[in-house]
């Protein structure tokens, strides 16, 4: 992220406005100058947890990257309005793939909002 921020927030509000090219830009000028690999990395798991809040949650999604320098790590968080009850989660490609390239991940869902968050440990 940029000179001394630990945390960055995108809101989007209408998913017809913000594609999924938009979200990647964004996230490239948060982590500019992180190390090609890493900005992959991150690059994948953040398009995942976004597709994942876009096929089924609605607007506004909340898209958090937050810098844990204690226990080194990237967090990131998409938060989603739910479109329907939680239920049981089935985990899908997508999520395979999150749970591949990520330490841990989870899903906390309260009332009619649902988070999927990521924890990327930072590289040496």
């Amino acid at each position: 992220m940029t000179a001394g921020n630990d945390t960055a927030v995108l809101v989007v509000q209408d998913e017809d406005t913000t594609s999924p090219a938009d979200v990647a830009a964004w996230l490239r000028d948060r982590i500019d100058g992180w190390p090609a690999p890493d900005v992959l990395l991150i690059g994948v798991v953040l398009g995942e947890l976004f597709d994942n809040a876009r096929r089924h949650g609605a607007p506004p999604f909340v898209i958090e990257l937050v810098l844990d320098h204690w226990r080194e790590r990237l967090v990131v968080s998409v938060r989603d309005r739910s479109l329907r009850p939680s239920g049981p989660w089935r985990i899908a490609a997508g999520l395979v793939l999150v749970a591949a390239l990520s330490e841990r991940w989870g899903v906390v869902s309260q009332g009619r909002d649902t988070t999927v968050w990521a924890e990327i440990p930072f590289r040496d």
